[in-house]
């Protein structure tokens, strides 16, 4: 798959996120030259003239996909085999306890934001290495900012739970589905280009989620919420089903609509300007929406607003008294 990318600039209609294209299948002998005859084509292609829109997916865009591969062929010498259908897969984050496969367990543990530290009692910095040293345990970081804890002997299960329980680790049968879910990029004050916050407020974000799901009754739903501080893209904002994207000085541009298993598609600006002091008077509609208005308990919130678009939502935002 090629074409794919997540940066882009507000106001900037030139500059967008945008999912990948099937190029098609290629047999696992001829990976790197395949990858090399993609590199020539943005070389050889891609546009030096203005830097923004120097990205692959930008070329793949303006050519279509079709010419695209046409000019990867080129390079390669030989036509790139047709998409095959991939074998039925489902998304995992693999938190939690699991087996390895080779008589040893594996152990996900969430991780907010990526932040591995110690704080009062959350002493998660302390805890890895302490797991580390008495486990031998070897770590994997996972693509949502987790960790993954891997070749754990059965024997020692409830030693490393207890571990865990001695310095403030939940497993994830005690994280709100809502934490699991979400994303934030670092933002301020370690990024230069953040325009507000993203990291520090995020779980206050899932808080004030939370109460909001509970007040409409919709207290064991889940949503995949991302939030960053400025619009290039780093947690992923525009694949998730709900985002808040740094627009201003403690302001957020809403996105909606993204796959609540990351398929596909991108979501699309709903809102701008949305304030972080009260933007649950613009998602509160949006919930009571999907939850009247879904086509059954499976629809995802990302999946409904896909399905009836920016009109209808904007429409029933227009008629909900808050």
């Amino acid at each position: 798959m090629v074409g794919g990318g997540m940066g882009r600039t507000h106001n900037k209609e030139s500059t967008f996120a945008r999912a990948a294209d099937h190029l098609g299948f290629v047999d696992k002998d001829d990976i790197m030259e395949v990858c090399k005859a993609i590199l020539a084509t943005q070389r050889d292609h891609g546009n030096r003239e203005v830097r923004a829109n120097a990205r692959m997916k930008y070329l793949v865009h303006s050519l279509g996909i079709d010419a695209f591969r046409s000019l990867v062929e080129s390079y390669l010498g030989k036509p790139i085999q047709p998409w095959r259908e991939m074998v039925d897969w489902k998304y995992s984050d693999w938190m939690g306890w699991h087996e390895q496969g080779d008589g040893n367990l594996f152990l996900g543990l969430n991780i907010d934001n990526g932040r591995v530290k110690d704080d009062g009692e959350f002493r998660l910095k302390t805890c890895l290495r302490l797991l580390t040293d008495t486990y031998d345990i070897g770590h994997v970081l996972t693509p949502t900012q987790s960790i993954i804890l891997k070749d754990i002997k059965p024997a020692d299960r409830s030693g490393v739970e207890a571990i865990l329980a001695e310095h403030g680790i939940p497993l994830i049968e005690n994280v709100d589905p809502l934490a699991r879910l979400s994303m934030a990029c670092p933002a301020l004050p370690l990024c230069g280009l953040a325009i507000t916050e993203a990291e520090r407020v995020m779980p206050t974000y899932i808080e004030r989620m939370r109460t909001l799901l509970n007040k409409l009754d919709m207290g064991s739903e889940e949503i995949m919420i991302r939030m960053t501080g400025c619009p290039n893209g780093c947690a992923r904002p525009y694949m998730a089903e709900l985002a808040f994207v740094g627009e201003g000085v403690k302001a957020y541009q809403l996105w909606v609509g993204g796959s609540p298993v990351l398929e596909g598609r991108t979501g699309w600006p709903y809102k701008s300007k949305v304030k972080d002091k009260n933007w649950e008077e613009t998602v509160e509609p949006l919930l009571m929406y999907w939850k009247t208005g879904r086509l059954g308990p499976t629809e995802a919130f990302g999946d409904f607003c896909h399905r009836v678009g920016q009109d209808a939502l904007v429409e029933y935002a227009s008629k909900y008294a808050v």
